[in-house]
């Protein structure tokens, strides 16, 4: 998570459909990378649906991607302008404006706003919005140089991430999967019977495949703080970044 990058590396965090526990990973992931880098982390959000990505990280920003977009700062200070930072020293791109949608939210947008700042920082982590196959989504993935896919910890979810797979598979987009970590999250105290199941039928691609325990603290949805999650939870989201991150820089992890 500490080794220098020859570029910006831009990581993705998707889920094929919403309640999957994407936007606290993204959440997550961006500000242990925060912690563990010396240089800056961006976490930006590209959910066109009143992303939540900001509340997650508990700071709230009355400018946005759309305010930043078309701009060209000559220097980080002057981009800083448009971001909010967390405790941690994260750095925040927002799509709403004090928490208002701030306008139509388009592929061409968000790249123009994100390519003003991710000069300037060593890792970006980008939340996408539920789905796959749109457009916004479509183009944000295929930047990226790793994604990590979040699922519930069941077997329904463990059917979806696969069907997303294929999918890439089948399009001529199979390099992506050998950039993939897999975040299967669990959302009840109980483990279910079938999570072995659902962990096999991801683990078949040979993808790692971490379990997100159930947290308390993640559950209730409003802002994170490090110090309240569990250590298991915690141990799971740092090997996720360690391997989302290491694939970002085309370092080969362990399924």
């Amino acid at each position: 998570m500490q080794r220098q990058v020859p570029s910006t590396r831009q990581i993705a965090v998707a889920s094929v459909r919403g309640g999957a526990g994407k936007t606290t990973m993204a959440a997550l992931v961006a500000t242990e990378l925060a912690r563990h880098r010396p240089d800056r982390v961006l976490a930006a959000d590209a959910d066109a649906e009143l992303g939540s990505l900001p509340l997650r990280l508990g700071v709230r920003s009355q400018l946005s991607l759309f305010d930043l977009a078309g701009q060209n700062p000559r220097s980080f200070e002057e981009a800083a302008r448009f971001l909010s930072r967390t405790p941690e020293g994260l750095f925040v791109l927002s799509s709403t404006q004090g928490g208002r949608i701030a306008g139509e939210f388009t592929l061409d947008t968000f790249q123009n706003a994100l390519s003003q700042v991710a000069r300037y920082v060593g890792a970006a982590v980008i939340d996408c919005g539920a789905g796959i196959l749109t457009e916004l989504n479509r183009g944000v993935i295929a930047a990226s140089h790793g994604l990590v896919l979040v699922t519930p910890a069941t077997v329904d979810g463990a059917l979806s991430a696969r069907g997303a797979l294929e999918w890439y598979a089948d399009n001529d987009q199979g390099g992506l999967l050998r950039r993939t970590v897999i975040a299967m999250v669990s959302h009840a105290p109980q483990v279910g019977a079938d999570l072995q199941r659902a962990h096999q039928m991801l683990a078949a691609w040979g993808l790692p495949v971490v379990f997100v325990p159930y947290d308390r603290h993640l559950a209730t949805g409003g802002s994170l703080d490090l110090s309240k999650i569990s250590a298991a939870a915690r141990t799971a989201v740092i090997r996720i970044v360690h391997e989302v991150f290491g694939r970002s820089l085309g370092v080969p992890g362990t399924p």
